[in-house]
């Protein structure tokens, strides 16, 4: 994968418009009229619109404009967070368990003993965003785990990856080559930006 970029921590997004897109084909039957719809499971992809609040002073605003051009319109990936802080308190080292694994199951060990996750809390597995859709049990002794996500699980996945759950992320790509800012009087610089999953 080309080098992700990082965006500066400071200011935080002040909103993040996100958008989960399931592509599919549909086709409406000649005779009947009946529409048959196709999901294509592993085309899913996220995106979103990120605004972030003013940053005032030019000095304060140089790692931004430094990050933007260093992104290079489109061709560089950076993380974007899928939660405005953590998702819970506690630290455990949460990685794949089994390779292999598709659909919208996905086996998971080291989980501290009796935690889980919970509906619509968001995990991050091979840079891939996945949302939780149904509550998980939790975690026995063993530290294991298998959750319901959306979108399906990324191909490809192998035993032992790493998977973030406290503070998940999306890799994203800007959707223009022309990713710019605003300055106004005073010196009052403003970022607004679409970005899809990379």
């Amino acid at each position: 994968m080309t080098m992700i970029i990082d965006l500066p921590l400071k200011p935080i997004a002040r909103s993040v418009e996100w958008e989960p897109h399931q592509p599919s084909q549909a086709n409406r039957a000649e005779f009947g009229r009946k529409l048959r719809v196709t999901q294509l499971g592993q085309a899913a992809y996220w995106s979103a619109k990120v605004t972030y609040p003013p940053v005032i002073g030019e000095p304060a605003f140089r790692p931004w404009r430094s990050a933007l051009l260093r992104l290079r319109g489109r061709a560089r990936p950076f993380r974007l967070s899928a939660c405005e802080g953590p998702q819970h308190s506690h630290y455990q080292v949460v990685v794949v368990d089994g390779g292999a694994q598709q659909g919208y199951q996905l086996a998971l060990r080291g989980f501290l003993p009796g935690t889980g996750l919970r509906d619509g809390m968001f995990i991050t597995v091979a840079d891939c965003l996945l949302q939780i859709v149904a509550d998980s049990a939790l975690a026995g002794a063993d530290g294991r785990l298998t959750l319901t996500v959306e979108p399906m699980v990324p191909a490809g996945l192998i035993d032992g990856e790493a998977v973030e759950t406290r503070r998940p992320w999306a890799v994203m790509r800007m959707t223009t080559d022309a990713p710019g800012w605003k300055v106004d009087a005073g010196q009052t610089y403003t970022i607004q930006f679409d970005c899809e999953e990379a």
